[in-house]
């Protein structure tokens, strides 16, 4: 399934009105079952299913590793994914991780995101997720709900073996409590996002030991909480 797709339109601009084509974004409605219980439903940009049905997993400490998943199958919209049952923490623990990076790694982490976010520059329908590491490597996704083009990223790390403490996050979008959230329970150590985060979501993040940045743009951006992760 195509991620985007072209409808008439009626545009004004200076006084005229024209008919043209335009390009959209298209979003694909899916489910998702975990041990026979629907746990969500909700809609995505096609593809990176797995990608995406793990990073909810984790990101919801359903799982703690890519082991802990059973079984997988997708068909038609429907996600199943048999899981190793375990005793699930009530919130995300303090993160623990020695990772620093330069003000200069966040700058050049969201200026490759504005580039390589081709979907977004001819529609501007889409939210992008880049997990980051210190020195240079990244992983890019797209997707029309910003909490699935996290949960896509954080699939496509854990899928990758990535070590969660030693890699940051950056959202082009705002971080709610319920986004800070779930890069807690992965145990990211710093996040940074083009928009502003919540009072809440500075709160969690000072408690947790997370480095927030928002309005990271350009060579600007206010650090919320651990400055002490971001080296001038």
């Amino acid at each position: 399934m195509e991620t985007t797709a072209i409808r008439k339109i009626h545009r004004f601009s200076g006084g005229d009105l024209e008919t043209v084509d335009d390009l959209l974004v298209v979003e694909q409605p899916f489910t998702l079952f975990v041990n026979n219980e629907k746990v969500l439903s909700s809609a995505c940009s096609p593809g990176e299913m797995r990608e995406l049905a793990y990073g909810h997993l984790l990101s919801e400490r359903m799982i703690k590793d890519t082991d802990d998943v059973l079984a997988y199958s997708e068909e038609e919209g429907t996600i199943t994914v048999s899981v190793r049952p375990f005793e699930r923490a009530g919130s995300p623990s303090p993160i623990s991780s020695n990772l620093r990076i330069s003000t200069n790694r966040m700058f050049s982490a969201a200026a490759e995101a504005r580039e390589r976010g081709e979907i977004f520059q001819h529609t501007g329908g889409t939210h992008a997720v880049s997990i980051c590491d210190p020195s240079g490597g990244m992983i890019f996704v797209e997707d029309v709900s910003r909490t699935c083009a996290l949960e896509k990223a954080l699939g496509h790390a854990l899928l990758g073996k990535a070590d969660f403490s030693d890699v940051f996050v950056f959202l082009s979008s705002r971080i709610s409590t319920s986004m800070l959230g779930k890069i807690a329970s992965c145990g990211i150590p710093i996040a940074g996002c083009v928009s502003a985060p919540t009072a809440q979501a500075v709160d969690l993040a000072d408690k947790l030991g997370i480095c927030l940045c928002g309005f990271v743009r350009g060579e600007r951006m206010n650090i919320y909480s651990h400055k002490e992760r971001v080296i001038a």
